[in-house]
């Protein structure tokens, strides 16, 4: 999978500074098949040739460190998570661009949607490459939203979103300028924790 031709300008982010709060424990330590939810995209991740890999941890990071292996990831903490999901872009954003000034492309994960794997991030990856538009996002329920891929255009606005308006603000705004890849169980989330029980259906 790692031989798509413009992998070396694509940098990947995953956010994962939430405190969880609704669900009452750090839901990137929730496990699922045998391993937490964050080291299961982190995993699914490094089956790609990245320019850059950032992991954004805010609240329970010293914990969550402790209970992860990182890999290529390079570690960043968001002294601000508390001012929503919108601060942790930024601060991957930031990050990626001072490790590569020349990154084209961000790939930006979550780590409470547990059914992402290599094969749905290559095909975001192919369909982006071969549609060329700014942004390719997936498509679930009603919604289209991340996993999603960002190219350099749209770094500016990316680095405008304010609070907890994230990446899907952007989707909104440009249908225009989305490609997008169908991912039925990306509406599987865990914010709740009649989400977390719904997990144990998928475990049996």
């Amino acid at each position: 999978m790692s031989d798509i031709k413009y992998m070396r300008n694509v940098g990947v982010i995953i956010l994962a500074a939430g405190s969880s709060s609704r669900l009452g424990q750090p839901k990137q330590l929730i496990k699922f098949q045998n391993k937490s939810l964050l080291q299961n995209i982190i995993d699914q991740s490094q089956a790609f040739t990245f320019t850059s890999y950032v992991l954004v941890l805010g609240a329970h990071a010293t914990g969550i460190q402790k209970s992860i292996e990182p890999g290529n990831f390079n570690v960043i903490i968001n002294q601000n998570w508390k001012e929503g999901i919108a601060s942790s872009i930024h601060k991957g954003v930031e990050y990626s661009l001072e490790f590569n000034p020349e990154l084209e492309h961000i790939l930006f994960l979550l780590s409470d949607q547990p059914f992402v794997t290599s094969e749905l991030i290559h095909e975001l990856l192919i369909s982006h490459q071969q549609q060329g538009k700014e942004i390719t996002g997936c498509k679930y329920q009603d919604t289209v939203g991340v996993p999603a891929i960002f190219t350099k255009h749209m770094f500016k606005e990316l680095g405008m979103l304010e609070g907890d308006r994230g990446a899907r603000v952007l989707i909104k705004k440009y249908p225009e300028k989305l490609a997008v890849v169908p991912f039925e169980l990306g509406s599987i989330d865990i914010d709740m924790p009649e989400d977390y029980s719904k997990l144990f259906n998928f475990n049996e």
